[in-house]
Parts: C-alpha cells; structure tokens; sequence
C-alpha cells in the first residue's frame, strides 16, 4: 500500500511539475517573439498583442488592438466595424494609416453623411480563423460593433498550436495542450511527407482539404451564425496571394479554385467579397500589389489596401449594409 502511495504522489508530483512548468516556459513560435505580444489567457488564441506596447511603427492601444484608441461604450451616431484578421490586417511593414482598416475608416468618414465611423482593427499576425473567432467572442463584441470583417487569407486553415479541441482538459491544462500539438503536428508532418507536400499550391491545396478545412467552414459558419443571432452581418473579405508562385491573376492563378471553396460555405448571414476580382478590373498584378514581390513578401502594399478600401465601400453600398452611404 505504502508503495503505492509513494508511486501515485510520484506520478502527481511530476503532472504537476509539468503543467507548472509548460504554463511558464511553453514559449511562442519565433515569428511572434516580437515586444509587443505577451501570452494569452485563453488556450486557444495563445498570444496576444500586449495592450499600450510601442515597436517602431506599431502603437498597440489600450484594448491591446493596433490603432488609435477605442471605448467599449460606443457614441450615439457611430457606426463600428470590426476587422478580424492576421498579418496582412496587421500590416507590420505599413504606417498606421496605411494599413486597410484606417484607410477604409478615413474613407467611410469622408463619404458619410453625418454618420461617423470607427474601424477597429483586430488583426494579430500568424493568427487563423479560429483563433479570431475567439477574439470576436473573447472581446470584439464588448465594443458593440454594427458590422464584422473576416479578413481571409489562404493560410487560414492551417492547424496552430490552439488545434486542442474543445472540452475541460484543453481549456484548463498545459499540459494536455501541449501533447496534443505534439501529437498532431507529428501527425501533419507524417502526412505531409506522405503526400510529397513541398511547394507553396501542394501547401494551400493541402490546407483547404480534409479536417483542417472541415474546421474553418464550422468556424465560419458559427461565426456567422452567432452574429445573426445579433442582427449583424458577417462580411468575409478574401486576400488573393501574390507571391512568386503567382504570375497573375487571371487564367495562370493557381488559387481560384480555392477562392471558390471558401465562397462555397454559404451561409444566409455572409456576404463575400474577392479582392482578385477588383484587381483584375483594375489591371492590378501580383508585382503590383506585393509590398516586396521579388522577394516573395505577397503580403499587400499600400496602393492595394487602398483599392480594397474603396472596393469593400461600393459592397456595403450595394448590399445596403450601411444607411446613409
């Protein structure tokens, strides 16, 4: 008895020395070991923008959202939109006013008939469509916003280190999370190897195939869902890549497909809107729209942002999501 005694303190003894220990010194994939990101609360998001932190170019406010400050409360004729979305919401390379949300606030406002607009910008790099589901959850419907904007981009079904599923142990413990990453990334990587998994289409191709796409259309679809219960629309606003695997975006566009399959997940509530179209219109290349094209940075140059501002201003028009505009 006494054997077994001194075996099952042993046995908790060390849970406990690990769950304490991965809590402390579980560190955050490197390219989010930046100043202004701290770890977060919640299992599932991971990290986090550290509210009031200043990097260069990057004010994080007090909310721990980059842009100027925002009060929970919102002011009697304002119309608030939120943008969810990774690095290129975030716009790490980018001035604050370069970046899509203030240049589609500055727009609105300028465009208005009275009505003042506030644009709030959620966008945290590396992060997917499930962790900024649970940013929606954990804090974007605090301030109360009229319209919601998933930004998507086409890595946005890849499995991070919140994949854990949901019940008690992964929302309580350390531990649990962690082996389950271990276990799933083991897995991913088996089967990558398998499936000869080497170039940037094999990748996105991958992503948008089997659970993990299974798992961004349930998060899109209970996003949109969740925000019909409160009368607000769901806008998914898709980002075409353009990188040096991308020669344009017309017929030699390696991703159309894939755009077709996230505006396949139809829901009543979401309205979709692609930025390749308007790119095209516009005669706009992957050289054009790229921050730094030549040396494979597809995310989106000022310019660009620009013309999705103006585009995503004519879609609100045309649905007549916004009175007065």
């Amino acid at each position: 008895m006494r054997k077994i005694v001194i075996s099952f303190l042993a046995v908790a003894s060390f849970l406990f020395l690990s769950e304490m220990g991965l809590r402390l010194f579980w560190e955050m994939a490197p390219s989010v070991r930046r100043p202004f990101y701290q770890r977060s609360k919640n299992p599932y998001v991971r990290y986090e923008l550290i509210p009031g932190a200043v990097s260069g170019n990057i004010k994080i406010n007090s909310a721990g959202f980059r842009g100027p400050e925002i009060t929970i409360e919102k002011q009697e004729g304002t119309y608030r939109i939120l943008m969810l979305g990774d690095s290129e919401l975030f716009s790490m390379l980018l001035p604050e006013e370069d970046n899509l949300s203030r240049q589609l606030e500055k727009l609105l406002n300028e465009k208005s008939g009275g009505l003042k607009f506030e644009v709030v910008n959620t966008g945290v790099e590396g992060y997917n469509t499930y962790q900024e589901f649970e940013v929606l959850k954990d804090k974007g419907l605090k301030y109360a916003p009229d319209l919601v904007v998933l930004n998507y981009v086409l890595n946005d079904p890849e499995p991070g280190e919140y994949y854990f599923g949901n019940n008690f142990f992964s929302r309580n413990s350390a531990l649990y999370r962690y082996c389950i990453y271990r276990v799933k990334k083991g897995l991913i990587k088996r089967e990558r190897k398998r499936l000869k998994i080497k170039t940037e289409p094999d990748h996105f191709n991958y992503l948008h195939s089997g659970e993990s796409f299974l798992h961004l259309k349930n998060t899109i679809l209970d996003m949109a869902s969740m925000l019909e219960e409160s009368r607000k629309r769901l806008v998914v606003n898709i980002f075409p890549v353009s990188s040096l695997a991308v020669d344009d975006f017309k017929e030699n566009y390696p991703y159309g497909h894939l755009h077709q399959m996230i505006k396949g997940i139809t829901h009543n509530n979401i309205i979709y809107v692609d930025a390749r179209d308007e790119f095209n219109r516009l005669g706009m290349t992957p050289q054009a729209v790229s921050i730094n094209y030549q040396y494979n940075e597809s995310h989106k140059n000022a310019k660009a942002l620009g013309v999705m501002a103006e585009f995503l201003y004519r879609v609100f028009q045309e649905n007549k999501l916004i009175s007065g505009i």
